[in-house]
């Protein structure tokens, strides 16, 4: 699989179908190399950097940790959740600062325990958090969720969220936050879920 490049340091590995595999964000950050998720199958594995990485695990969804234990891990940061699935790492719980590094928590429908990852103030990778749950036709958003997501993505200095498994992965700031807006105003005042019809 390619790399595909965003800027001189941010890159990524598509995501993949067979087996599914979630995007992989690599970063470069002086001489360090970080990885956002590290994906599911030797294909995507073939493609990441030979070298000790640091490594920002955006749930614990298998097509996003499922190459963990054949990466070369420097250090490991994971919540509370993903720790659970992966038993190892520093659990990040808070908004955490290393260099031009920014973990976060993620509030978010799709999964408990999701973090992202802040570079240079201007790229957020997000991996799945902007997704909801599926059943019976529609997209269900917990609306409690969608209002805490939408009030820690507006604090976020970065202008570029990276979206894992959307086409191209770069999404404007602007775009994804007018859509959370627009599902959080069609919520239920009587239910804790939003419907959103799955379009055919």
């Amino acid at each position: 699989m390619s790399i595909i490049k965003i800027n001189d340091h941010i890159s990524y590995i598509e995501a993949s179908d067979n087996p599914l595999s979630a995007d992989i964000g690599i970063i470069k950050d002086g001489d360090k190399t970080w990885l956002y998720d590290v994906g599911n199958g030797e294909q995507s594995l073939s493609s990441i950097p030979e070298c000790k990485c640091n490594v920002v695990l955006s749930h614990f969804h298998a097509d996003h940790i499922g190459n963990i234990d054949n990466v070369n891990c420097d250090e490991l940061y994971v919540s509370k959740e993903t720790y659970k699935h992966v038993g190892r790492g520093t659990i990040i719980e808070s908004d955490t600062y290393i260099g031009n590094m920014h973990i976060f928590p993620i509030p978010s429908s799709h999964a408990k325990g999701c973090l992202g990852l802040e570079v240079d103030n201007m790229y957020a990778f997000l991996g799945d958090a902007l997704y909801s749950k599926v059943k019976d036709g529609y997209y269900i958003y917990n609306s409690q969720l969608v209002k805490a997501e939408i009030e820690v993505l507006e604090r976020l200095k970065a202008q570029y969220f990276l979206v894992s498994h959307y086409p191209k992965l770069l999404r404007k700031k602007e775009d994804v936050l007018a859509e959370l807006h627009d599902i959080y105003s069609n919520r239920d005042k009587n239910s804790s879920e939003i419907l959103v019809p799955i379009k055919r």
